[in-house]
């Protein structure tokens, strides 16, 4: 994170087996995956996948069985990250969780009114995901095993939590 930051407050609880997918990350496969976002000690961060540039490092509190997301800190470096809203970054770090760490649809936080340019915004956030392509899927879309509804929860997945090749 560069020494231009925020602090945004958030507040959002997630459930014992959302916080499982949440500290699974994602680890980027081609250039249309946008983001490489992993877990390490309590801690969720988010680099932009082409140039590495951290842009949100989001805390959580534990509340009995679940999580409340509680800040972030978010990148205000103008050559890193255009964005200087504190409630536009705490709607996309909750859209990109949604979209790519849950696997949930959501909106896409835009004030755009136009069709084409939101479309091109949200390109730019979710890449391939807008397609409803994963990088810890196969191509065909996000849950391509019927066996596992909830996603991403099969011990020979693709998606295990890859914290260990930050450290």
């Amino acid at each position: 994170m560069p020494a231009k930051s925020a602090v945004v407050r958030l507040d959002r609880a997630f459930s014992p087996q959302e916080m499982k997918r949440i500290r699974k990350g994602l680890v980027p496969q081609q250039m249309e995956d946008k983001w490489f976002i992993y877990w390490k000690d309590e801690i969720l961060f988010f680099h932009r996948s082409w140039t590495g540039f951290c842009i949100y490092v989001v805390r959580f509190a534990t509340e009995g069985d679940s999580c409340r997301m509680i800040e972030a800190d978010v990148n205000r470096d103008p050559e890193q990250n255009t964005e200087a809203d504190e409630q536009k970054d705490a709607e996309m770090i909750s859209y990109l969780i949604d979209v790519l760490l849950l696997d949930r649809e959501a909106t896409f936080p835009s004030d755009e009114t136009s069709p084409g340019k939101r479309a091109l915004g949200e390109w730019s956030e979710i890449g391939r995901a807008v397609l409803g392509q994963h990088p810890d899927d196969e191509p065909s879309g996000w849950r391509s095993d019927p066996a596992d509804p909830e996603g991403r929860d099969d011990p020979n997945s693709k998606s295990e939590h890859r914290s260990d090749i930050i450290d």
